[in-house]
């Protein structure tokens, strides 16, 4: 998916003086050398014809594995003044907001989008950074902009379109519906399946403010819509409803809903040992390279997993052994990654404590637990 790179980037300087040519230099955190850009077409109106000079006042250092530092390609959405809501501390604001809600202001967002011929789209979204602009050596038109938008619309419908190609590729061999699927295929059916969510989340995000969201994401994902036009009487019915709380959530009870097998009620008992260890101790906080943070993520993850994995079998339904056997595989990989996790947190300290231990212990039984049934499922399956 897209090169979300902002929280990388140390400085940078974006050029469009020569219409119709976007160039600059953007050097990363722990890069040896910065990227270069060479794109075709035109920054929004605020940037045309002048130079932007930015700056990251608080930049961390990222894995640039496969990133070209050669930046060829054509530009995408490329403004500063992209407006967005920007979440504010409510004491340092004045005004009264509602019971719930969460104070924000209006503010322009740095947003830099281009589609690289050897990385796809490479984005730069951020209200944090520092940016000064020149003034412009000559203007875009609102026409020559309606036409820019348009070209950056399809050059997000062809990257798309791209990555639609590389996930399900044609002239693939389709299995007839009579058979089931064993591991392997699931696993490339799961694989497929999470390409295409991350696809579509990557349009929501991009397209959320556009008043042509849903079109807009349907012809990105291939899809046919029809237009749907409520009655204005069934509207208000529907506001009346959500007001008077006749369509709000409940908040559930854990134990009416997580199903019951003894792989997800272990892996639930470590998540909340992690969380009771980690919190009680402060060892959490707002930055994502913190490792602490990293392990009740991946262990929350795990968790989801193995629900995804087993419920259908908790609940009694007697699912293909394939389906189970790829689930698992997917709920292995992050207790590896939870294990791994919490080897490298437990580096940052002289002294290991028993809880770490216990949760170290906890993990690799829950480990072994898992690939004695997958073996199982192998087995049915054979």
């Amino acid at each position: 998916m897209a090169w979300r790179v902002d929280q990388f980037v140390v400085k940078g300087e974006i050029h469009n003086r020569t219409p119709g040519y976007v160039t600059g230099l953007i050097w990363l955190k722990g890069l040896n050398r910065p990227l270069e850009l060479k794109l075709r077409g035109n920054c929004y109106r605020d940037l045309a014809g002048a130079k932007l000079v930015f700056e990251n006042p608080k930049p961390t250092e990222g894995d640039y594995a496969g990133l070209d530092v050669f930046q060829s390609g054509v530009v995408g959405d490329m403004t500063a003044s992209k407006k967005v809501k920007i979440l504010v501390d409510p004491e340092e604001i004045i005004g009264q907001f509602a019971k719930g809600k969460h104070p924000y202001i209006i503010g322009n967002c740095l947003y830099l989008e281009w589609f690289s011929e050897r990385n796809g789209r490479v984005l730069i979204e951020t209200t944090d950074f520092e940016w000064s602009v020149s003034l412009p050596t000559w203007t875009l038109s609102e026409t020559d902009e309606v036409d820019q938008r348009l070209k950056n619309q399809q050059a997000m419908f062809d990257f798309m379109n791209n990555l639609s190609q590389a996930i399900e590729p044609e002239n693939v061999d389709e299995i007839p519906a009579t058979e089931e699927m064993n591991e392997f295929q699931w696993e490339a059916y799961l694989q497929k399946s999470d390409a295409r969510s991350d696809m579509l989340l990557e349009l929501f995000e991009k397209y959320e403010s556009d008043p042509n969201c849903e079109e807009l994401v349907a012809e990105a994902m291939g899809w046919e819509i029809d237009s749907i036009e409520y009655p204005k009487t069934e509207a208000e019915d529907w506001e009346s409803h959500s007001e008077s709380g006749l369509f709000q959530e409940k908040e559930d009870d854990p134990e009416e809903y997580l199903p019951n097998h003894p792989l997800i009620s272990d892996m639930l008992d470590i998540t909340s040992r992690i969380f009771f260890e980690t919190e009680s101790r402060k060892l959490l906080n707002d930055e994502d390279s913190n490792p602490w943070n990293q392990l009740l993520w991946h262990s929350q993850m795990t968790f989801s997993k193995l629900i995804g994995a087993m419920e259908e079998v908790a609940r009694g339904v007697d699912p293909e052994p394939g389906f189970v056997i790829a689930t698992l595989k997917r709920a292995l990989h992050l207790v590896h990654m939870t294990i791994s996790t919490l080897e490298a947190a437990k580096s940052l300290q002289t002294k290991h404590e028993k809880w770490q231990l216990d949760i170290r212990q906890s993990l690799f039984g829950l480990r072994e637990s898992i690939l004695d049934l997958m073996q199982t499922y192998r087995r049915s399956g054979a």
